[in-house]
């Protein structure tokens, strides 16, 4: 068995427990998925995506419990670090969030971490907000199907695109990287550049910043396209607004994304669109 503890935003979780199925289903684990709810997403998992235990087995997906909080909360100085206590029983081994890029740096192997044999088999723990093992675009399609009403919000929105629309997803706020690495100056050039190769070219554009929205539908007019999706993660409706805009953007043809951002790469990953990611060259 692996406990997984997706950990982050939507986009980030959604890759991590893509990794951790694909792992899974590698080394013949089964997969525990505990889904906590916090500040940075504060909405239940089945209030965004139907269950995947009907089209993927051997994995059960729960919703955090107080009792969970004690034994598979990630250990930090808020709960004193007492899960780890509890985790050092319960599991064979763990991987905590802060662990996993130093081993990916240092291409540690975690099929063979899963697959060593011990009595009774091994029971592993992995917190994680990172894409740490390998996985096909049919993972995200296959288990992360959206609740009917989420899907019918994206409906609404994509029933106007055509063959010619092309996603921009502009991340600000509080991503600092895309905010230094993928200035808007990026975004106007290759907007140019893709009304140059396709003067019927229009555009749907997904940001946390209403400023840039508005300085691009000033600057291109009706070939911008936009909607009113919320970005507030503290509130289930602004988590499930989330995944309607990414269903949206992957209902284009090509995603044009921020570098240090997972959603653009989702999104694409979805519908298996080509995504590319605008970065700032720097000395």
């Amino acid at each position: 068995m692996i406990t997984l503890i997706p950990v982050g935003g939507l986009a980030n979780r959604i890759r991590t427990i893509a990794s951790a199925l694909t792992l899974a289903k590698q080394t013949g684990h089964e997969l525990r998925v505990v889904w906590f709810k916090d500040k940075g997403l504060n909405c239940r998992f089945d209030q965004l995506f139907c269950h995947p235990a009907e089209t993927v087995p051997h994995v059960e997906v729960r919703e955090a419990t107080r009792m969970d909080l004690f034994r598979y909360d990630r250990p930090r100085r808020r709960n004193l670090r007492f899960p780890r206590l509890m985790q050092q029983f319960l599991f064979d081994e763990c991987l905590y969030e802060l662990q996993i890029p130093e081993l990916m740096d240092k291409n540690f192997d975690f099929e063979l971490w899963a697959r060593v044999w011990l009595p009774g088999g091994k029971h592993l723990y992995v917190a994680s907000y990172s894409a740490f093992y390998p996985y096909q675009p049919e993972v995200l399609r296959n288990f992360f199907v959206p609740i009917e009403a989420i899907r019918r919000r994206a409906d609404e929105v994509t029933s106007g695109f055509d063959g010619h629309t092309i996603g921009v997803h502009i991340r600000r706020t509080d991503n600092a990287q895309s905010i230094a690495l993928s200035p808007l100056s990026l975004f106007i050039g290759q907007i140019e550049r893709e009304i140059a190769a396709d003067p019927s070219a229009n555009f749907y554009v997904a940001s946390d910043s209403p400023e840039d929205k508005q300085a691009l539908c000033q600057r291109f007019g009706d070939r911008i396209r936009t909607h009113r999706f919320s970005a507030e993660r503290h509130r289930a409706e602004g988590i499930q607004d989330a995944l309607a805009e990414m269903l949206v953007l992957s209902a284009t043809k090509k995603i044009i994304g921020s570098c240090w951002s997972s959603f653009s790469e989702i999104a694409a990953g979805l519908t298996g669109i080509p995504c590319i990611i605008l970065k700032k060259e720097t000395l």
